[in-house]
C-alpha cells in the first residue's frame, strides 16, 4: 500500500508487531455497469473500502484518474455518480465499452491505495430499461421503459437496467440458453438515482433461476452479470445456477432474509455432482452482502469461485467442490455452522475476518470428493470466538484419502475450544500465527480419531501461544517439527513419533524424540528475555543472552515478523529474532532544527507537549501520532489543530500502563512512559 508523505507507517520502522495485519488491503478493484443513456447525477454504484480493513483514521475517497471528467465520487460515502452526462451519451459506438477510473482510498491515519473502478457501458441500442412504476407506451427505452422484467424475453448480450427506487413484490425470473461472451456479456443492472431496485419475495418462492433442469447442456448460460440489486424475503434461494452454468458475476448486490427453510443456500451454484470437481466454470462475487439465512450464504460446487470484499452474516460460504477458489477480504459473522467450508483443491482464504461462529471458523473437509481438498492456503485471517475450532483439517471417514499441502500463516486465532484441529494430513505448515484463548484441547491439536496415525510431517514454527489450556498437542503421527515457537504454556508431543522440538520457549515440553536448544520459561528471568512478558510482548531484549545466537540452525530465513534469520552467528530461540535497534532500544531520530519536549515523563495521565523551533506554517501540516508498542494508534491529530502557541496537553489516563511512542511527521520520535 502506498503511504502518504507525512503519515509514515511507524510499526515497520520502530517495533515488531503481530504478524496478522488488520490493515492488509485498503481497497480492491471493483466493478459497475451503466447504460450509455445516462442523466446528470445518475448513480453508478458505491466504492467501498475492504470489510477487513480496520480504520486507523478517517476513510475517504477521491478520483485519481477520471474519464473525461464524466464521473465524481462522494468523499465520505464512496458513491460514484455521473457529473457530465454529455461525455458518455452518444459517445459509445461499440456494443460494450469498458471505462476505467483510478480511485484513491485514503485512511487518514495510515495512508492511501489506488485501485481501479471498472465501469461496463452498454451502447444504447443494446439497452432495455425497466420501471415498474411506469404506465404508458412501452418500448424499452429510458423515456418509454418496460414495466415488468419477468415478462420480457431476454436476449443474449443485452443490458437490462431496472430503475432505482423501484420496490418489486413477488418477482421470479428464470434464464436459460443464454450463451454470451466475455466481450459482450448479458447484464442486469440499475439506472437513475436513489436506492437500488429492491426485489421482495414476501417470504415465498425463489428469485432467479439460471439454467434448465432436464436440459443442462441445451439450457446452460454463460457470462451473465448482475449489478446493484437488492433481493430480500424469498423463502428459498435468491439466485440458483445449476450444472454447466458458468461465468456468472455478482457485483454490489445485497441479499437479506432469503433461504428461510434451511434447504440449501442463498446463492446456489452447481451443487449436484462431484463430477464438477475439475470443471472450469467461474463465478465471481465482489462487494456483495448476504445477511440472515437459515442455511448457507453461498454453496457452490464448481470452480473457480472468487469471493472478494463481501460480508456474510448469519450464514457461511461452502465451496463444496471445484478448484482454485479464492475468498479474500471478506467478513463472516455469526455463522450457525462453519463460516467457511472447503472441499476443493488449490483454495486460498486470505485476509478474512471470522467472528462468532457456532462451530468452526474454517473447515477443510474430505468427504466423497476424490479431488481434494489439497493445496490449501489460509493467510492473514482473523478468527475469533468460534464455539468449536478456528481452523479444522478433517477427514470424515477412515477410508478417505489423506489431505496434503496446507499452509496456515500470518493468522490471529483467538478464543474457542481448539485453535487448529488436524485429524489427518501430510505436508502441513503452520507458521507466524498468534494463537490464544483456547481450552485444554489445544491451540494446535493433532489427533487421528480413526487410529491410523495419518497425520505426518506437520511443521509448526515461529508461532506465538499464550492463555491456552494447552498450546500444542501432537498425540499421534510422525515426523512433526516444532521450531522457534514462543509457547507460554504446554507442548505435549506424547504419542507422536520421530518428532523434533528445537529453538522453542515453553513452560512444559514432553514427548519429543529429538529435543535440544529450547528454553523453559519457568527457569529464566522473563524480564531479561522479553520486552513485556505480562502483556505477551515476547520480542527479545538485548540481554536475552541464553537465547540470542543460541538456537540450532534449522535453515529458516525469516522470523515471526519477517526479520532475517540469523541476525548474528546463529538463530535465536523463540518466535522473534533479536535485531539491534529494532526492539528493546528504540532508535530515536531527532532533527537539529525541531524537537518535542514531553513532560512529565513518566506520566500518570495528563501529558504536556511543547514543540521547540517550529514556525506556524511548518507545524500546520504535520501530524502528531501516539501509538502503543504494537503500533496501534491511541491518538492522532493535526498539529495545527492541537497546539496553541507551540504547546498543548493530551489526556492518556485511560490507557494501560506501559511504553508508548510519540511521533511528529517523518522525523521526530520520543518515548513516553505511562505509570
Amino acid at each position: 500500500m502506498k503511504k502518504m508523505l507525512l503519515i509514515v507507517f511507524v510499526l515497520v520502522q520502530l517495533v515488531c508487531r503481530a504478524e496478522y495485519d488488520s490493515t492488509y488491503v485498503l481497497s480492491v478493484t471493483q466493478k459497475y455497469a451503466i447504460p450509455e443513456n445516462v442523466y446528470q447525477n445518475d448513480h453508478v454504484g458505491t466504492w467501498m473500502k475492504t470489510w477487513t480493513w480496520q480504520p486507523v483514521g478517517t476513510v475517504s475517497y477521491s478520483i485519481e484518474q477520471n474519464y473525461n471528467n464524466a464521473f465524481s465520487i462522494n468523499s465520505s460515502s464512496g458513491l460514484i455518480t455521473i457529473s457530465d452526462a454529455t461525455k458518455i451519451n452518444g459517445k459509445v459506438v461499440q456494443q460494450d465499452t469498458l471505462v476505467k477510473l483510478i480511485i484513491r482510498t485514503t485512511d487518514s491515519g495510515e495512508g492511501y491505495e489506488l485501485d481501479t473502478a471498472r465501469i461496463w457501458v452498454k451502447e444504447n441500442s443494446w439497452c432495455k430499461f425497466i420501471d415498474y412504476s411506469y404506465s404508458g407506451t412501452e418500448s424499452g427505452t429510458r423515456s418509454q421503459p418496460y414495466n415488468d422484467l419477468d415478462d420480457l424475453t431476454v436476449t443474449v448480450g443485452y443490458g437490462y437496467f431496472v430503475k432505482r427506487g423501484n420496490v418489486i413484490l413477488g418477482e421470479a425470473n428464470s434464464y436459460r440458453a443464454l450463451i454470451a461472451s466475455a466481450n459482450h456479456p448479458t447484464v442486469f443492472g440499475a439506472y437513475g438515482t436513489g436506492n437500488r431496485p429492491e426485489f421482495n419475495g414476501n417470504n415465498y418462492g425463489g428469485f432467479t433461476f439460471i439454467g434448465e433442469i432436464g436440459n443442462e447442456t441445451g439450457g446452460r448460460c454463460e457470462y451473465i452479470y448482475f449489478y446493484d440489486w437488492y433481493v430480500r424475503n424469498y423463502q428459498y434461494h435468491a439466485f440458483k445456477a445449476i450444472r454447466l452454468v458458468g461465468n456468472i458475476g455478482m457485483y454490489n448486490c445485497s441479499m437479506t432474509n432469503n433461504e428461510q427453510t434451511a434447504s440449501e443456500a442463498v446463492w446456489v451454484g452447481a451443487t449436484s455432482s462431484y463430477a464438477d470437481s475439475t470443471a472450469v466454470r467461474p463465478h465471481e462475487f465482489i462487494n456483495c452482502v448476504i445477511d440472515t439465512s437459515q442455511s448457507s450464504g453461498m454453496k457452490i460446487g464448481v470452480g473457480p469461485v472468487t469471493v472478494t470484499n463481501c460480508s456474510v452474516n448469519g450464514s457461511g460460504i461452502r465451496l463444496t467442490t471445484g478448484m482454485h477458489g479464492k475468498i479474500r477480504h471478506t467478513l463472516l459473522t455469526n455463522s450457525p455452522t462453519h463460516a467457511i467450508q472447503i472441499r476443493g483443491d488449490y483454495t486460498t482464504v486470505e485476509d478474512c475476518r471470522i467472528t462468532d461462529s457456532d462451530y468452526d471458523g474454517i473447515i477443510c473437509e474430505l468427504n466423497d470428493n476424490p479431488h481434494g481438498p489439497d493445496h490449501i492456503t489460509i493467510r492473514n485471517c482473523y478468527i475469533e470466538n468460534t464455539a468449536v475450532r478456528a481452523i479444522t483439517i478433517w477427514k470424515s471417514s477412515a477410508g478417505a484419502n489423506i489431505m496434503h499441502d496446507y499452509t496456515i500463516e500470518d493468522c490471529s486465532l483467538k478464543s474457542g475450544d481448539m485453535g487448529i484441529r488436524i485429524n489427518q494430513g501430510s505436508a502441513i505448515i503452520i507458521r507466524r500465527n498468534i494463537i490464544t484463548g483456547f481450552g485444554t484441547n489445544g491451540g494446535i491439536r493433532i489427533n487421528d480419531q480413526y487410529g491410523t496415525a495419518e497425520a505426518d510431517n506437520i511443521d509448526m514454527y515461529y508461532n506465538v501461544f499464550y492463555n491456552n489450556g494447552n498450546d500444542i498437542m501432537a498425540l499421534n503421527g510422525s515426523n512433526h517439527k516444532i521450531y522457534n515457537n514462543t509457547s507460554d504454556g504446554n507442548i505435549n508431543l506424547t504419542g507422536s513419533t520421530l518428532t523434533t522440538a528445537r529453538n522453542n520457549y515453553f513452560k512444559s515440553l514432553t514427548g519429543a524424540a529429538t529435543y535440544d536448544h529450547n528454553l523453559d520459561i519457568d527457569t529464566i528471568t522473563t524480564a531479561n528475555h522479553f520486552q513485556y512478558y505480562a502483556n505477551h510482548d515476547y520480542r527479545l531484549r538485548s540481554i536475552a543472552f541464553s537465547s540470542i545466537n543460541h538456537g540450532f540452525n534449522v535453515s529458516f530465513t525469516s522470523d515471526m515478523i519477517g526479520t532475517s534469520v540469523p541476525q548474528g552467528t546463529a538463530p535465536d530461540i523463540g518466535a522473534y529474532e533479536y535485531k539491534a535497534g529494532a526492539t528493546g532500544n528504540l532508535q530515536i531520530q531527532r532533527n537539529d532544527q525541531k524537537g518535542i519536549k514531553i513532560y512529565p515523563n513518566p506520566a500518570t495521565g495528563i501529558v504536556h507537549i511543547r514543540f521547540d523551533n517550529f514556525s506556524e506554517n511548518t507545524y500546520q501540516s504535520e501530524w502528531l501520532k501516539v501509538t502503543d508498542l504494537f503500533g496501534r494508534p491511541v491518538l492522532q491529530k493535526h498539529v495545527g489543530a492541537f497546539l496553541k502557541e507551540n504547546q498543548g496537553a493530551i489526556d492518556l489516563s485511560g490507557l494501560t500502563k506501559g511504553l508508548y511512542i510519540v511521533r511528529l511527521g517523518d522525523h521526530i520520535i520520543e518515548k513516553l512512559v505511562l505509570q
